[in-house]
C-alpha cells in the first residue's frame, strides 16, 4: 500500500500538468490525510487520557478494596458492576458476582426488600439485616441503599455487631448498677425507719437494725469502690507500673492472709509456686488485688472441708498462676461470660457471700493491663481452675537478669531461658 505521504507529491505534480482528474484526485487525498492526521491526534490525546486516568482507576480500586464497609453497585439492568472485598466477606460470596443479579448471588430476604425499595426511592433507604454464620453467631449490618437516577443503584453495609452488642452491655450495666444499688438501700431505709420506733421500746431490735444498716452500707461502699476501680482500669489512662516481682513470695504471703478464714469451713490452702520459679513483670498492688480476690472467691464458694491449691510455672514467656478450689464447678454454658461485669451464675449465692458481681471483671482487665490473659477451666462437681498469665520481661525492655538458684545435692536447677520467655461466678 502507497503511503498518502508518496502518492500527493506525484498526484501534485499531475495536477500542476493540468490534468482534472489528477487534480480532483489530489484534493481527495489531501483531505483524506488531514482526516487521518486529526484522528491520530485524537487517538494520541485518548492515550494520554487513559494513561492519566489509570493511576485514579488504581487509587479507586485500591481503596475500596481496602474499604471495612461493603459495597455494592448495580447497573440499570440490576446487574451487579462491583462488589469489593469486604461486601462479598460479609455474605460469604465465593468467585467474582459481577455480571450476576443480587438474587443469584446473595440469599437474604431482607437484603433484597432493602435493594427494591431503595430503586424507587428519592433518598436514601436504611435497614438493618442479620446475618447466620456458619459458626452459630450472628451478624448485624446497617445497610443503606441509593438509586441513581435510572443509571443503577448503590448499596453500603456497615458491621454495627460490635456496637449493637455494646448497646446491651450499657443497658445491662445500668441495669444492674440500679438494681445492686436499690437493694442495699431499700434495706437501709427500712431500717432506718424502723429504727426510731425500737431505741426506747426494743434494744435488742434496735440493734440489729443497727447492724443491717451497716452492712448494706458497706455493702454499697464495696460496689462503689468496685466501679469507681473499674472504671479507672478500663478507661487506660491509669499506667500500671510493672516491675519484676517475687511471684513466689507474693503467693505464698497472699494465700498466707486467707488461711484463718479458709480454716473456719474447714478448707486447707496450699501454696505450691514450682521451684525455681522466675520473677514476673506485674504491679505489686494489682498482683495483690488479682490474687486477693480470686482466693476469696475460692474460699467463698468452696464447700467445707474442701481444698484450694494455688500453683505457679513458667510458660514460655510467660509465668502462669492457677488457683483451683474443689468447690461445685459451673456449667460449661456460664464460663465464656464468667469476666463480664455482673454476671452471675446464682445472683441469690453470690448476694449472700456478699460478691458485687465486679471482681472477675476487676481481674481480667488487671492482668491485661500487666500485658497478661485470663482463662477459666470447671466441671461440675469436681471443682473449678482460674488462671491467669504474667510476662516474664517487659515488652520492648531490657531483659533483667534473674538470680541464679542455689545448687542443690542433686546438682543444679535447669538454667531459665528468658529468650522463650479465663471457677466460679463473677462474684
Amino acid at each position: 500500500m502507497i503511503a498518502l505521504s508518496t502518492l500527493l507529491p506525484a498526484v501534485a505534480g499531475l495536477a500542476a500538468g493540468g490534468s482534472l482528474a489528477a487534480t480532483i484526485e489530489w484534493h481527495r487525498l489531501r483531505a483524506q490525510a488531514r482526516a487521518i492526521a486529526k484522528l491520530q491526534a485524537e487517538v494520541a490525546e485518548l492515550k494520554d487520557a487513559c494513561a492519566r486516568l489509570e493511576p485514579e482507576r488504581d487509587r479507586l480500586r485500591d481503596i475500596l478494596a481496602a474499604m471495612q464497609e461493603g459495597i455494592l453497585a448495580l447497573d440499570a439492568g440490576g446487574r451487579i458492576v462491583l462488589a469489593n472485598r469486604a461486601f462479598r466477606e460479609m455474605f460469604d460470596i465465593v468467585g467474582e458476582p459481577s455480571g450476576r443479579l443480587p438474587i443469584e448471588a446473595i440469599s437474604h430476604p431482607g437484603f433484597e426488600e432493602l435493594l427494591a425499595r431503595g430503586w424507587g426511592a428519592l433518598a436514601a433507604v436504611s435497614g438493618e439485616i442479620e446475618l447466620l454464620l456458619p459458626s452459630g453467631t450472628s451478624r448485624r449490618l446497617l445497610v443503606h441503599a441509593t438509586g441513581l437516577a435510572g443509571r443503577g443503584l448503590l448499596a453500603v453495609c456497615v458491621d454495627v455487631s460490635e456496637l449493637r452488642r455494646l448497646e446491651v452491655v450499657r443497658r445491662d450495666f445500668v441495669a444492674n448498677v440500679s438494681h445492686e444499688l436499690r437493694t442495699p438501700l431499700a434495706t437501709i431505709l427500712s431500717a432506718t425507719e424502723t429504727l426510731d420506733q425500737a431505741l426506747g421500746s426494743d434494744p435488742e431490735m434496735a440493734v440489729t437494725l443497727a447492724d443491717a444498716i451497716t452492712r448494706n452500707a458497706k455493702r454499697m461502699e464495696r460496689l462503689v469502690e468496685d466501679l469507681l476501680d473499674l472504671s479507672r482500669i478500663e478507661s487506660r489512662q491509669h499506667r500500671l507500673p510493672v516491675a519484676l516481682i517475687d511471684l513466689s513470695g507474693e503467693i505464698r504471703r497472699i494465700a498466707a492472709q486467707f488461711e484463718e478464714m479458709a480454716a473456719a469451713k474447714g478448707i486447707a490452702i496450699k501454696a505450691e509456686p514450682s521451684a525455681f520459679l522466675p520473677p514476673a513483670m506485674a504491679d505489686a498492688g494489682a498482683l495483690e488485688q488479682v490474687l486477693f480476690n480470686l482466693l476469696e472467691n475460692a474460699v467463698k464458694y468452696s464447700s467445707e472441708g474442701g481444698s484450694i491449691a494455688v500453683r505457679a510455672h513458667p510458660e514460655g514467656r510467660m509465668v502462669q498462676v492457677s488457683i483451683s478450689d474443689s468447690g461445685p464447678g459451673i456449667e460449661a454454658r456460664h464460663l465464656p461470660r464468667l469476666f463480664e461485669r455482673f454476671y452471675r451464675v446464682d445472683s441469690g449465692r453470690s448476694r449472700e457471700v456478699g460478691g458485687t458481681g465486679l471482681g472477675l471483671a476487676i481481674v481480667k482487665h488487671l492482668v491485661e493491663a500487666m500485658g497478661g490473659t485470663t482463662s477459666v477451666e470447671s466441671t461440675v462437681g469436681k471443682g473449678s481452675t482460674f488462671r491467669f498469665t504474667l510476662p516474664r520481661e517487659a515488652f520492648g525492655g531490657v531483659r533483667p537478669a534473674l538470680p541464679q538458684a542455689p545448687d542443690t545435692a542433686v546438682g543444679k536447677p535447669p538454667e531459665i531461658d528468658l529468650q522463650e520467655s479465663e471457677v466460679g461466678e463473677n462474684r
